[in-house]
C-alpha cells in the first residue's frame, strides 16, 4: 500500500512538474534565498523519487542507471572542467547557469527512470505538450490584455523574448505532427494545429523554418506515407514552401539589405565579436567560461566593432557551435559533433512502419541543431531540460527500426 502510494505520488508530481514547465516564472524568496516555484517542485520531486525507489527496493539499480545517461553526465563533466580551467568573472550568471543545468539534468533523469515504458513516456510528452498549449493560450491572453506587448505585436507572453516561447512550442509541434501522421488520431492533429498557430503568432522565423525543414525531411524519409506521390500534396507543399521562404526573406533578409537594423544585422555583430574573442588561443581550447558570454560580449563589443552595437545585452552567441565552444572549449565542440554524428546516423535508418519515440526524438534533436545555427536560448530553466531530455531519449537509447528487406524489428 505504502509502495504504491509513493510510486503514484512520484508520477503525479512528475506530471505536475512537466505540465507547469514555466512555473519558474513564479519567483519566491525563502529566508533570503531567491528561488522559484519550479525549483521547489523539483526539490520535492527529488525527495519523493528517492523515497519511492528506496521503498520499492530499487535504489541500487537506479543509482547504477546513472551511467546510462551519458548526455547529462557529459554536460556535468564539461561544466566541471570549465570551472577548473577558466576563471569565473560574472558569478551571478555562473550560478544561474549552474542552477539551470542541475535542475535540467535531475528532472530529465527522473523522467526517464520513472517512466520506463514507451507508452508512459509518450504519455508524459503528451502532458508536457498540453502544458505548452495551455501556457501559449495564457500568453496570448496576457498580451491581448496589454501586458508585455512588443512593438511588432509578436506573441511573447510574460517571457523576455518571443523566440523563447517559440522554442518551447517547437518540439511538441513536431511531436504531435508526427504522432498524427503515424497514428491518425484527431487529438494529435488538434494539438499540432494549435501549436502551429502559436508558433506563427511568435513570428519566430527560425522556428517556422526549422520545424518546416524537419517535417519535410520526415516526409522524405517516410516514403510509405506517400506524401510526394500525390500531385495535390505536391502542390500544397509547394505553396507552403513558397510562403515560408517568402516570409523569411521579407521579414529577415530584406530588412537587412534595406535598413541599418534587423535581427540578422544584430546577429552579424554578435558573430563578428565572437570570432574576435578567439584572439586568445586559450579561449579556443578552454572556452571563455561557463555562463560568461554576456560579460565578455558587453566588455569587448564596442572596441571590436569600433562603434556602439545594436544591443549590449546578449546572453548567448546565437550559434550552437559558438555556444558550446564558449561554454566548454574544444571538448564542448567535440561533444556537440558526437551528438550530431549520432543523430545523422539514427536518422539514416529506413523508416518503414510505425516509428518509435526514440526516432521521433531524433527529429526533434534535428530541429534543435537546425534552429541552433541562428538562435541558442538553451541555457534557461525550461529549454535546457527539453534539450537534455530529447538528447537522452534520442541518443542515449537504442533505436528500433523496421528493415524494408526483412520487415522485422532490428536494434541499432
Amino acid at each position: 500500500m505504502l509502495k504504491n502510494f509513493f510510486k503514484k505520488l512520484n508520477v503525479g508530481l512528475l506530471f505536475l512538474n512537466i505540465f507547469f514547465l514555466q512555473s519558474y516564472l513564479i519567483r519566491l524568496n525563502i529566508l533570503g534565498y531567491p528561488t522559484n516555484l519550479q525549483e521547489i517542485l523539483i526539490f520535492i520531486q527529488v525527495f519523493t523519487f528517492l523515497l519511492s525507489t528506496i521503498i520499492d527496493k530499487n535504489f541500487s539499480q537506479t543509482f547504477r542507471n546513472i551511467r546510462n545517461h551519458w548526455v547529462g553526465n557529459t554536460f556535468i563533466l564539461l561544466t566541471a572542467i570549465s570551472i577548473l580551467t577558466v576563471d569565473i568573472i560574472d558569478n551571478i550568471y555562473f550560478i544561474r547557469h549552474l542552477r539551470f543545468l542541475l535542475m535540467a539534468v535531475v528532472l530529465s533523469f527522473i523522467f526517464i527512470e520513472t517512466l520506463k515504458s514507451e507508452k508512459s513516456r509518450l504519455e508524459g510528452l503528451k502532458i508536457m505538450g498540453e502544458g505548452a498549449i495551455i501556457f501559449g493560450i495564457f500568453s496570448a491572453i496576457y498580451n491581448l490584455m496589454g501586458y508585455n506587448v512588443t512593438f511588432d505585436y509578436r506573441l511573447l507572453g510574460p517571457l523576455d523574448a518571443a523566440v523563447y516561447l517559440a522554442y518551447y512550442f517547437a518540439p511538441f509541434f513536431i511531436f504531435f505532427s508526427i504522432q498524427f501522421l503515424e497514428h491518425k488520431k484527431k487529438s494529435d492533429l488538434a494539438h499540432a494545429i494549435i501549436l502551429g498557430l502559436l508558433i506563427i503568432a511568435t513570428r519566430s522565423m527560425g522556428t517556422i523554418g526549422g520545424t518546416f525543414l524537419v517535417l519535410m525531411f520526415y516526409f522524405f524519409k517516410k516514403s510509405d506515407l506517400g506524401i510526394f506521390k500525390s500531385k495535390k500534396n505536391k502542390i500544397i507543399l509547394g505553396i507552403i514552401s513558397t510562403l515560408v521562404v517568402g516570409t523569411i526573406f521579407y521579414t529577415k533578409i530584406l530588412p537587412t539589405i534595406q535598413t541599418n537594423y534587423s535581427s540578422l544585422s544584430e546577429r552579424g555583430e554578435i558573430w563578428q565579436t565572437s570570432i574576435h574573442l578567439f584572439d586568445d588561443p586559450l579561449d579556443l581550447v578552454w572556452g571563455i567560461g561557463y555562463g560568461q558570454f554576456q560579460n565578455q560580449y558587453e566588455t569587448n563589443v564596442k572596441a571590436i566593432l569600433g562603434h556602439n552595437p545594436l544591443d549590449y545585452y546578449v546572453l548567448q552567441p546565437h550559434n550552437i557551435f559558438l555556444l558550446f565552444i564558449f561554454q566548454y572549449g574544444i571538448v564542448g565542440i567535440i561533444f556537440l559533433f558526437a551528438c550530431i554524428v549520432r543523430t545523422i546516423k539514427n536518422l539514416s535508418y529506413p523508416l518503414v512502419g510505425k516509428i518509435d519515440l526514440k526516432m521521433i526524438s531524433n527529429f526533434i534533436i534535428l530541429y534543435f541543431l537546425l534552429h541552433g545555427i541562428i538562435d541558442t536560448p538553451f541555457f534557461k530553466n525550461d529549454l535546457l531540460f527539453l534539450l537534455i531530455l530529447f538528447f537522452e531519449l534520442g541518443l542515449s537509447q537504442k533505436i528500433h527500426y523496421l528493415s524494408p528487406e526483412t520487415k522485422s524489428i532490428k536494434t541499432a
